[in-house]
């Protein structure tokens, strides 16, 4: 039997290659060592900032050593994804952002501050159900007479979103454009600011999380007139969805999502991942979501990478359905 004999080039690079490996590995199998900056998007004191916490303080138990919510809301999520696009790719340095920060917004800025690529997907954790509402005092109780009103008073019905290429801005653009309403976009630096906005009368329409609206219904100041879904939510089967009010709508992504800097070894995106999961899935975590509307979608990073090129293009149609311009 002939012995095969490996040129000596090639040799040296494996013996390279399995020392340079060595580290890595002994520093995946170290994770975390020292605290973990989780970079947020959500504004603090939001609905969806306090679940994020929640979360977080149930991983901190979990792998003992904190992980520490840092708010990055400028530019509509684009500061808090340049931090984490540029941090060094040992899991010390994450993000947790709604998906336009990733699909959609970076797409509408002519220097674009990162691309999709820049970034490791882990999972996109959590949903919830969010809705279209306006002040208590326009003369509207409906998605079909909202449009209606605006179509009547041209240029007169404002509507606030979080931000420029924000879920929400997806969303009514698309709807503006297919009934040829003129309706001045407002971005906020979030969905509560532009909540807070419409309960104080200084816009008339917005979008929030259902729950984030509900108690200002109570008070008289908000109207819910539609979850943003494509059928009912069972919590509150009295509101009607989109999509009866709206033939043809398609959801935008929406979600509470993680990721990393590109180029993180797999083990230590697979122990954020677990640690991510684990925590969603603690009964308490759980049952609090569950109050407010909110829900577990936790899947792998595969299926998120898939899911993140899926929302890239779902993202892509509704902006050029929208016809929203690239900002110079």
């Amino acid at each position: 039997m002939a012995i095969q004999f490996r040129p000596r080039a090639a040799v040296l690079a494996a013996a390279l290659a399995s020392l340079a490996a060595v580290p890595l590995l002994a520093a995946a199998q170290g994770y975390p060592s020292k605290p973990i900056r989780l970079i947020s998007t959500y504004v603090a004191g939001s609905t969806a900032d306090a679940v994020v916490r929640h979360v977080s303080q149930k991983m901190n138990e979990s792998m003992a050593q904190p992980v520490i919510v840092e708010v990055q809301t400028g530019a509509s999520g684009v500061v808090g994804g340049q931090t984490v696009a540029r941090a060094a790719p040992d899991g010390y340095t994450l993000l947790v952002t709604i998906p336009t920060t990733i699909v959609s917004t970076p797409f509408l800025l002519k220097n674009r501050p990162y691309e999709p690529k820049d970034f490791t997907p882990i999972t996109a954790a959590i949903d919830a159900v969010t809705c279209i509402m306006v002040n208590a005092a326009l003369p509207v109780n409906s998605v079909q007479e909202l449009i209606a009103h605006a179509k009547a008073n041209p240029g007169k019905v404002p509507y606030g979103s979080n931000g420029i290429g924000g879920v929400y801005h997806l969303e009514w653009e698309a709807v503006k454009l297919k009934h040829g309403l003129d309706m001045t976009h407002v971005p906020y630096k979030g969905g509560t600011e532009a909540l807070m906005a419409a309960v104080n009368g200084q816009i008339p329409v917005a979008f929030a999380p259902l729950s984030a609206a509900l108690p200002h219904v109570k008070a008289g100041k908000l109207k819910v007139l539609a979850v943003l879904m494509n059928q009912r939510y069972p919590g509150n089967p009295q509101i009607p969805s989109m999509a009866e009010q709206v033939p043809g709508y398609e959801r935008t992504p929406t979600g509470v999502y993680y990721y990393g800097p590109a180029g993180m070894q797999r083990p230590i995106v697979m122990r954020v991942y677990q640690e991510i999961a684990k925590a969603v899935a603690q009964p308490d975590v759980v049952e609090r979501m569950r109050a407010i509307a909110f829900f577990s979608t936790v899947n792998t990073p595969e299926e998120f990478a898939a899911q993140t090129k899926r929302e890239i293009e779902v993202a892509a149609r509704a902006i050029k359905i929208a016809g929203i311009p690239v900002e110079q």
